[in-house]
């Protein structure tokens, strides 16, 4: 992962526009689906982090709050050109690191299938029995803090 940079964006920093397509690559195509289809309008409110390399984001994710020191890890994407390098790694662990510096309690999320060992490698654990979201099977996970 030499040459790039983790951070903190906003909606409005123009890596925001950066990440959209990145996860409409990555988490809406394979689906047939398009991310211009998705409600946005509570991103504005969303803790959002990018991995950048050159001039590309080629990492993101971001987490919302839901409840008092609680958020949702969600839309966590990596380029298909970066996937198996640590990329996603240090992307949840800078995304965690910013979570307890913030004396969060807990992050959880919907984990698709393809990711349920990542996220058990990460420490997260299993909230929740099988279930389909965008037709994939997902189960809820999370982790604790503090």
């Amino acid at each position: 992962m030499e040459n790039m940079l983790i951070k903190r964006i906003s909606t409005h920093n123009p890596e925001y526009t950066l990440s959209l397509s990145l996860r409409d690559l990555v988490l809406r195509k394979p689906l047939g689906l398009d991310i211009k289809q998705d409600n946005l309008s509570q991103e504005e409110k969303a803790i959002h982090f990018v991995v950048i390399s050159g001039n590309k984001v080629v990492g993101t994710l971001f987490l919302i709050e839901t409840d008092r020191n609680s958020y949702q890890m969600k839309q966590v994407a990596v380029h298909p050109d970066y996937q198996g390098q640590s990329v996603g790694t240090k992307l949840v662990l800078f995304a965690e690191k910013w979570a307890q510096d913030n004396e969060v309690q807990k992050i959880w999320l919907h984990a698709r299938i393809n990711a349920w060992s990542f996220y058990q490698k990460l420490g997260f654990i299993f909230t929740s029995d099988e279930y389909k979201q965008v037709g994939i099977v997902h189960k809820t996970m999370e982790k604790h803090y503090l």
